[in-house]
């Protein structure tokens, strides 16, 4: 059965009003670490320019192709990191994306912490995103005794810090959710005690962002919520009169940001596989907008 979702009044673009009513669970409301790209010359004409460029990015990785998203951090081509990035067989004869990070590659710097992909839909209110990952238990998968971002909502700000505002990371075999509004400490949720192995696992997320306390972040897991965060809020810079930021758009990357330095083993192998990738801005409902991005469909 679909859950139904409550929400609070949110505004898509500047001067536009909407009134939603979320509810996931008999209730989802108003309703990834520094980047090797500087945001310190952006105009905010260029901000909106991004925010009005792409609403809604899909791809099944089933050409073997990385097109419409593009790589950002870590991977540079197969001469240097071999299997980094490959498409592999699915269950379903297509192909998924595949990400390897190796230890023994890792020079110190920031670019070689992970693989991770830029979706490419930036919005300055309201983003979703869905995907399907699959954790494999054998392959010398160390993914799972680590620490490891493996999805980000990254904020480009003109006023100030440009960093991660919200983002998924296995602690073990744990998920936390984390979100801020400013580069300072985070607030951290666990929302999953042990995420399962060898088994595609469907993620929907919703992020509004709000500088008046009207934030949501929503993630549900095979169409059911297991993170329903309220009144929160989720962005960076200031925010206009409808609480729309104004000096920020926030967009996905995703993959492995393998952060913990401090952690890592020699010669340790980290991997993942992502496939039914998705990141639109809202369409209509908010029930809608959550449908679009289900990798199961």
């Amino acid at each position: 059965m679909r859950n139904n979702l409550s929400i609070k009044p949110s505004t898509l673009l500047k001067g536009i009003m909407l009134s939603v009513i979320i509810t996931i669970t008999s209730s989802c409301a108003k309703e990834e670490e520094p980047s090797a790209v500087s945001t310190a010359d952006l105009s905010i004409a260029t901000l909106v320019a991004k925010v009005n460029s792409e609403t809604y990015k899909a791809h099944n990785f089933n050409d073997g192709q990385l097109d419409p998203f593009t790589e950002d951090q870590g991977f540079t081509g197969t001469d240097i990191y071999g299997e980094g990035m490959s498409f592999q067989k699915d269950f379903t004869g297509g192909k998924r994306l595949k990400l390897v990070w190796k230890e023994s590659e890792y020079d110190g710097s920031r670019r070689e912490r992970g693989h991770e992909i830029k979706l490419g839909v930036n919005n300055n209110d309201e983003i979703y995103t869905g995907f399907y990952l699959f954790i494999p238990s054998g392959q010398n998968n160390n993914l799972l005794n680590k620490n490891t971002i493996v999805w980000q909502l990254y904020n480009w700000n003109t006023d100030g810090c440009s960093n991660w505002t919200a983002h998924l990371e296995l602690k073990g075999n744990a998920l936390y959710l984390s979100y801020r509004n400013a580069c300072v400490s985070p607030t951290v949720v666990k929302i999953l005690d042990a995420i399962e192995t060898d088994k595609e696992l469907a993620f929907q997320i919703r992020a509004v962002l709000s500088g008046t306390n009207h934030g949501t972040l929503a993630v549900l897991l095979d169409g059911e919520i297991i993170a329903d965060l309220k009144n929160i809020n989720l962005g960076f810079g200031s925010f206009d009169a409808n609480d729309n930021a104004e000096t920020s758009v926030a967009g996905v990357k995703m993959g492995m940001y393998c952060f913990d330095t401090a952690n890592y083993s020699s010669d340790e192998t980290r991997i993942l596989y992502l496939d039914n990738v998705s990141s639109s801005a809202r369409s209509g409902s908010v029930a809608n907008s959550l449908d679009r991005v289900d990798p199961r469909k």
